[in-house]
């Protein structure tokens, strides 16, 4: 036996697949801005998640507008990077 088998890697940038129904409005939309950018929508649409999740004034927005009072994340700047 191999003395390294049996151990998987780790991979930090592990994708996870999130599966968000759009309406129709809004996927059109997505698919013409990923042409224009001639991207794919999956990684336009990761890339606008990515920019919404670490824009504090956002999230405070949304969370704003969903009533969050009893759970509510406090976006913080830490080294450049957002974190809850």
């Amino acid at each position: 036996m191999n003395g390294g088998e049996g151990k998987r890697k780790i991979r930090s940038e592990k994708k996870i697949h999130v599966n968000p129904a759009l309406d129709s409005d809004t996927h059109h939309k997505l698919k013409r801005l990923a042409l224009a950018c001639d991207t794919t929508k999956t990684s336009l649409a990761a890339e606008l998640l990515r920019i919404a999740l670490n824009t504090p004034s956002l999230v405070n927005w949304l969370q704003d507008q969903y009533g969050a009072d009893e759970f509510r994340v406090i976006p913080m700047k830490d080294q450049g990077r957002v974190t809850y």
